[in-house]
């Protein structure tokens, strides 16, 4: 897998000489870096500023596609002309794009279920965050012991039983984080593919991503002819055929897509 900067020459002919690029972008642990607590997950202002002056050019339409909550995530960002796609592209807002999973609402109601049971089970559990957002539910245990995992993530799985073994919901995992989703054949790929599709014109598309939810977003990209970079070390299984090691890394490669048409 090679290093995306190492053969940059090669992937900005590319990305050059295609008449537009559709740039999308994992947020946590892929434009900022993995903290204990996501509201402290802030993006550092050169990214601001990068991904500001690629909204601003027409060869590329700019996106972050996120578990996080739509309204946190276009808080967080807070760069016009993007599109934001929020828990795992269940809904999706900006360029005129306007889009809730038409199934996903319905989940509300259980979902805050789960999560009263879950503040109230893992009260104890020093460090850890329940974080309703809606259409998803994420428990993060980052800030928590390294002796709490196993128990966080068996509360979860135990807690989301009924509604697992229903059909109704599924459970996922990430760095440090267990997620509880409505069970719909939807994720970061199919946001990949509806964005790219309301954008016209087929452009190439570029997604970098960390976690393994945007794992599916990765052979979205690839099987349309695109570039999909893991952010991570390069030991981490990935089905992405490009990588950088950082969030910082990202950061460089922004600049350089800024000055792509520079000579």
């Amino acid at each position: 897998m090679p290093h995306l900067l190492n053969v940059w020459p090669a992937v900005s002919r590319r990305l050059a000489s295609a008449p537009r690029v559709l740039l999308l972008f994992d947020y946590d642990g892929t434009l900022t870096p993995i903290v204990a607590r996501p509201e402290i997950a802030t993006l550092p202002e050169e990214t601001r500023r990068s991904l500001t002056a690629l909204a601003g050019m027409d060869r590329f339409v700019v996106g972050v596609v996120s578990g996080r909550g739509l309204a946190d995530l276009e808080a967080l960002v807070a760069v016009p002309g993007l599109v934001y796609a929020g828990n795992h592209g269940l809904e999706i807002s900006g360029r005129g794009m306007e889009f809730v999973h038409p199934e996903a609402p319905a989940f509300e109601a259980s979902l805050a279920e789960v999560a009263k049971s879950l503040e109230r089970e893992l009260a104890e559990v020093p460090g850890i965050v329940v974080d309703n957002k809606r259409l998803t539910l994420t428990v993060h245990f980052r800030g928590a012991p390294d002796r709490y995992a196993a128990q966080v993530d068996g509360t979860v799985a135990a807690t989301a039983a009924p509604y697992v073994d229903a059909g109704k919901m599924k459970i996922t995992r990430g760095k440090k984080v267990v997620e509880v989703r409505p069970n719909l054949d939807w994720g970061k790929g199919k946001a990949i593919e509806k964005i790219r599709e309301d954008c016209g014109g087929s452009p190439l598309p570029v997604f970098f991503g960390d976690d393994q939810t945007d794992e599916d977003g990765f052979v979205v990209v690839q099987d349309a002819g695109g570039l999909a970079v893991y952010v991570g070390l390069t030991r981490q299984p990935t089905k992405a055929l490009h990588q950088l090691e950082s969030p910082a890394e990202v950061g460089l490669v922004l600049d350089l897509l800024a000055r792509l048409d520079q000579p």
